[in-house]
């Protein structure tokens, strides 16, 4: 019983230490506009000490980034710099259109415009991958009502998922 206890304890402990690292961004194609709708889900906490970092601003907020910038101003440079979607093997133009802000998370929203159906997807997502060695992304995209996903991490930064159409 007490070995019981004692592992309880310290697998508690160690994931408080460590904890997880993980983005999870959904990919839509939305067929009657010919778009992929994207939303990114990031750990706010984690956004803001990479951005803090690459900004050399120790105290930096980015929901009030303050001294004339938006928090707009500050992803859409960084997710456009980390985010790259490709259709068919060509890089296809991810606009960034806001984001939004839930407790400990925030959502990034982006869209691709004209896009027809196609017979690859390779999304390129390096977001948290060079803050923390653990960092996963994951990314799942739903075409014709289903669902694939793909994982990325360091050293594996791009995922291809093939459609026959």
């Amino acid at each position: 019983m007490n070995a019981y206890i004692v592992s309880v304890v310290f697998l508690f402990t160690t994931s408080l230490l460590h904890p997880i690292h993980i983005t999870v961004t959904d990919i839509n194609f939305d067929q009657e506009r010919s778009a992929l709708e994207i939303v990114s889900k990031v750990f706010l906490d984690d956004l803001e000490s990479e951005i803090r970092s690459l900004k050399k601003e120790e105290y930096l907020d980015i929901t009030e980034p303050g001294e004339k910038r938006t928090t707009d101003d500050l992803l859409r440079p960084y997710i456009k710099e980390r985010f790259k979607v490709m259709v068919n093997g060509k890089e296809v133009e991810c606009v960034y259109l806001g984001h939004e802000v839930e407790t400990e998370a925030i959502y990034l929203y982006l869209e691709v415009e004209k896009v027809k159906k196609f017979k690859s997807i390779s999304v390129e997502n390096t977001v948290l991958l060079n803050f923390f060695d653990d960092q996963v992304n994951m990314v799942h995209v739903k075409v014709d009502g289903k669902l694939r996903s793909m994982k990325i991490e360091s050293g594996e930064e791009v995922g291809t998922l093939e459609y026959d159409n």
